[in-house]
């Protein structure tokens, strides 16, 4: 396995291109035996990224984390998030988010005890609309955690372009965004903007929360504990259209969803995909996708497609 390697924009760090996201790190019902090594195998396989959150399971993925990076000699960065209450998921039906200064400050000590660490590389605001950037104080609390030497690099992690846009525009070293085969909006204006500002990019779900893995077909009903957060109805049906019209990068040497990632990575603004794994098996189908590129009759491929779904309007 020969990992590749990219300086994160302006931050100067030298993060894998294939890196991992930690969002089902200490998932309720598993035995908690199972993480520790789906994190050792990743830093063998020489992932030296790890993307996290307070919220993801009550502060678990952290405290992984935390555990197992501390053993490994060789470094490593960190980037993890701040915005959602840290039992998010189990108060799902009450207010728990909060980007306040007073939140952040409150927060962000439990995060560095978990994560054992003296600083954090990557520090993020979780999914902010533009409207709570522009009316929260949360900067105080950036600006404070920078001079205390707690954080490191600011950035946001986007649940749409124009909050990226607003941050890459507002200072931000760093934004993490949506980017995939079925939705290369991001290449508008966003990608353009962050590779002007140096800014480094890293793509979250890659996979299209598991869609371009090409597991789910045509025809076939998503079972309900699959269901989570992928589309149903006339948006499910038409996303697994397209995916049967990207089966032609499907070959020897080359999944499909090594191809997702690889077609994230040939973006020049991008330096790494962060997908989540939750068994070793997916763990070691995504990182060799850092070995090789796209053929250059791919790529050309995937822009016709793009270049006709952009016409019908639909993503």
């Amino acid at each position: 396995m020969h990992m590749r390697y990219r300086t994160f924009g302006r931050t100067g760090l030298s993060v894998s291109a294939v890196s991992m996201g930690t969002n089902r790190l200490g998932d309720p019902g598993v035995d908690p035996a199972t993480w520790p090594p789906l994190v050792e195998r990743a830093l063998q396989m020489g992932v030296n990224f790890f993307d996290t959150s307070i919220s993801y399971n009550q502060g678990r993925s952290e405290a992984i984390l935390g555990e197992v990076v501390s053993r490994h000699a060789a470094p490593t960065y960190i980037g993890t998030k701040v915005g959602f209450g840290i039992d998010f998921e189990v108060s799902a039906n009450r207010a728990v988010r909060d980007y306040s200064a007073r939140a952040i400050l409150r927060d962000v000590d439990g995060q560095l005890e978990r994560l054992r660490r003296d600083s954090i590389d990557m520090y993020m605001l979780h999914s902010p609309s533009v409207s709570v950037l522009e009316t929260t104080d949360w900067a105080q609390a950036i600006d404070t955690l920078k001079q205390r030497s707690k954080i490191k690099w600011f950035g946001i992690s986007t649940s749409d372009h124009a909050s990226g846009i607003w941050a890459i525009e507002h200072g931000a070293d760093l934004v993490q965004i949506e980017y995939d085969l079925l939705n290369p909006t991001a290449e508008d204006e966003l990608l353009p903007l962050a590779a002007q500002r140096s800014v480094g990019i890293m793509a979250r779900t890659p996979l299209a929360r598991g869609m371009l893995t090409g597991k789910f077909r045509l025809g076939q009903p998503i079972p309900p504990e699959q269901q989570w957060r992928r589309p149903k109805g006339d948006q499910l049906r038409l996303r697994l259209e397209r995916i049967e019209q990207l089966r032609f990068l499907e070959r020897p040497g080359q999944t499909l969803g090594q191809a997702a990632l690889r077609f994230v990575l040939a973006h020049p603004a991008v330096h790494c995909v962060v997908p989540g794994a939750r068994t070793l098996e997916q763990l070691e189908s995504n990182v060799p996708a850092a070995e090789a590129d796209l053929l250059p009759e791919e790529l050309r491929r995937i822009g016709e497609l793009h270049a006709a779904w952009r016409a019908e309007g639909r993503w």
